[in-house]
């Protein structure tokens, strides 16, 4: 069996994906994809790949997780999703940089040694995703992470390197959450294997929670109205639409160091860009793209 583990990030797509994915959980378990809710899994996976700490489950203890997570031991394809996978969002950005710790995806993978391990994770600006998980933090933890937090450690490259190191034989596909609502039907069957040529209801969850209220009227309005568009002309289309019909949101708190200028914040996103480039060429690795 195929399993693959969403790893988030954390303050991504905050359970869309696996929402939009379990809009279809009938369809797929038909075609042998399972999608199990979070509550079967979370918990325990924690649990026991905690109690391995990195050791290989035995097979009485695989088949154990096997059993309590699916309802069908036949199934080719088990999808799994968490942010909290690699870690809490307090200790997802420490000095050392983002999830220090992403070799610890080995401890996932080693939870099932007789199966072929996938993983997934979308990655986010740096400084949007500093900020974000900052707002998770009280008071004190983010008083203690921003003084300490260097702009020239937070590399995504750096991250996905260690996850593919830790995991020689496992598949890791990426992608730029900024990307996201242009890519939304490609994540969905990425991570399920369902058939490109079969679409999934929940292709455009992630467009429309971007648009108002009238902008989703519209935009379903003009796809029953033109069902022939190209992949080209569906991205210009949804590019016009959250232009258009974006929904207006009330600015955010930014946490970021008081010593970063904008200057550091421009720089960053020019490395994300180079660290995008750099995990496209890495073995193991599809980046999936606009």
């Amino acid at each position: 069996m195929e399993i693959v583990f969403h790893l988030g990030a954390h303050c991504t797509d905050e359970g869309l994906l696996l929402r939009s994915i379990l809009r279809n959980r009938a369809r797929l378990s038909a075609a042998g994809v399972l999608v199990p809710g979070p509550s079967r899994y979370r918990e325990l996976l924690g649990a026991v790949s905690t109690t391995l700490r990195g050791d290989y489950a035995s097979p009485d203890t695989e088949e154990m997780l096997v059993e309590e997570i699916t309802d069908d031991e036949t199934a080719n394809r088990l999808v799994l999703s968490n942010d909290n996978f690699l870690c809490r969002p307090s200790v997802a950005i420490t000095s050392e940089g983002f999830y220090p710790k992403a070799e610890k995806s080995a401890w996932l993978r080693r939870c099932f040694p007789s199966h072929d391990v996938h993983f997934a994770i979308a990655l986010c600006n740096p400084a949007q995703f500093l900020s974000n998980v900052s707002s998770t933090l009280n008071a004190d933890e983010r008083a203690e992470l921003l003084p300490s937090l260097p702009s020239d450690q937070l590399s995504w490259a750096d991250v996905i390197a260690e996850i593919v190191e830790a995991n020689p034989k496992s598949e890791v596909t990426v992608w730029a959450h900024e990307d996201a609502p242009f890519i939304w039907p490609d994540l969905m069957h990425e991570l399920t294997g369902f058939d490109i040529m079969e679409e999934l209801d929940g292709a455009f969850d992630m467009v429309e929670q971007n648009l108002s209220s009238d902008g989703v009227t519209r935009l379903r309005d003009f796809l029953t109205d033109h069902p022939e568009l190209s992949e080209e002309q569906l991205r210009k289309t949804l590019v016009a639409f959250l232009s258009k019909h974006g929904a207006a949101r009330s600015p955010s708190e930014q946490y970021l160091p008081d010593e970063w200028t904008n200057e550091t914040v421009t720089d960053l996103e020019r490395r994300y860009k180079n660290d995008l480039r750099r995990i496209a060429a890495m073995p193991q690795v599809t980046l999936i793209e606009p």
